[in-house]
């Protein structure tokens, strides 16, 4: 279970991806130079982290752009380095340090100087939307650099599916900087998919912001989200594409704005179709690759599709909430839509079948304790 237009840009040259291979790439990871890094943060106010017991927030690292240095984090980092007053990501005039470094190495150092990419009118919460998560890039310019930290280079072509790739981050649970080799398994728009060895099991909270470099040593994305496979429950790894660092680079405006959520296509079917053709036809578009050009679904909006489903029943269309919630019950199986189905069949006179649903719910092996704990809870509600 899953707890969780693209607008053109100038194109921006960092090299053609026929540049060649960096040296230290081939050799063994102890013999990799140090890529990456940890933040510390420190606010002029006197925040620092939402979480007390970390002494920094998440990992980073530098990128050579071949007219400067950069230093690059992922922007949820900002949910937990924040500055409470705050609600938008903006942090330039609020810092009053934020410095990269190795971990447990703090005289390797790098200064950050101003966040490129600050946004106030960008929110840093906003719902199912998870905007930010969608553009999970933060973007500094550097004041002062350590020469023995290894910048990145960027590539230019797209990451494929099926690339040997590699990860080097800094998660909390370990002592020193971890790398770890991997494949690409899937794209979703921006998005991309990778399974790493030997880490299906493990939480690599603390990686956030971790760089994702390919076969030849070269930056094509960074580290921001892990979910467990529905089959397999091993860990996906989810990274960001460099398609917004490339916009962040090139200056393109508007920079911050959501991808449409596929529930906008939904509502457009709904308009003028029963419920079964417009479920046909979103079934069609949300399992074709064209899909990713146009909307999100990496980060999927159940709250639109739990208000649609909604309104049929407070217009007495009990039939229409069913056939509805069982489509999306199947097609991603996730505790909301099973509760929104049962309260369908107990508003069609339909308890037990209500309760069988439920109870199979409960009943799977890969279920949250906490969610099972609420389902639980609302099958006692509705025997009493």
């Amino acid at each position: 279970m899953r707890k969780l237009l693209i607008p053109l840009f100038v194109f921006i040259s960092f090299g053609s991806f026929a540049q060649k291979k960096e040296p230290w790439v081939s050799k063994p990871f102890e013999q990799w130079p140090q890529i990456a890094l940890i933040n510390d943060v420190l606010y002029k106010n006197g925040d620092r982290y939402e979480d007390p017991t970390i002494t920094y927030v998440g990992s980073g690292f530098l990128l050579d752009t071949g007219k400067e240095t950069l230093a690059v984090t992922v922007k949820h980092v900002l949910w937990v380095a924040r500055n409470k007053t705050s609600k938008n990501i903006t942090v330039n005039d609020q810092l009053k340090k934020w410095k990269m470094y190795p971990k447990k190495n703090p005289k390797d150092s790098v200064v950050i100087g101003q966040l490129i990419n600050e946004d106030p009118t960008e929110k840093l919460f906003d719902g199912y939307d998870n905007g930010v998560l969608q553009r999970d890039w933060l973007v500094f310019t550097t004041q002062s650099v350590s020469p023995k930290i290894q910048p990145l280079k960027m590539r230019e072509e797209t990451a494929k599916v099926g690339e040997k790739v590699y990860l080097t981050g800094n998660p909390y649970r370990f002592d020193q900087t971890i790398t770890v080799a991997g494949k690409i398994i899937k794209r979703e728009g921006p998005h991309i998919f990778v399974k790493l060895d030997g880490m299906e099991k493990t939480f690599l909270g603390g990686s956030s912001g971790s760089p994702l470099i390919d076969a030849n040593g070269q930056l094509i994305g960074i580290f921001s989200n892990t979910r467990k496979d529905d089959k397999t429950g091993e860990n996906v790894f989810i990274f960001n594409s460099t398609d917004y660092l490339k916009r962040v680079l090139s200056g393109a405006k508007p920079l911050n704005v959501n991808r449409n959520p596929i529930s906008n296509y939904l509502d457009s079917l709904l308009k003028t179709q029963t419920v079964a053709e417009s479920l046909k036809g979103f079934d069609q578009l949300y399992k074709s690759e064209k899909v990713h050009e146009q909307y999100e679904i990496t980060y999927f909006n159940h709250n639109n599709i739990l208000k649609i489903g909604d309104e049929f029943l407070s217009q007495k269309r009990v039939n229409d909430a069913i056939l509805f919630y069982e489509y999306f019950y199947k097609l991603m199986p996730n505790h909301m839509y099973i509760t929104a189905l049962a309260k369908s069949y107990i508003q069609a006179g339909q308890k037990q079948k209500a309760l069988s649903k439920l109870q199979a719910e409960v009943e799977r092996p890969d279920i949250d304790p906490e969610v099972k704990g609420e389902i639980t809870k609302f099958m006692k509600e509705i025997n009493n």
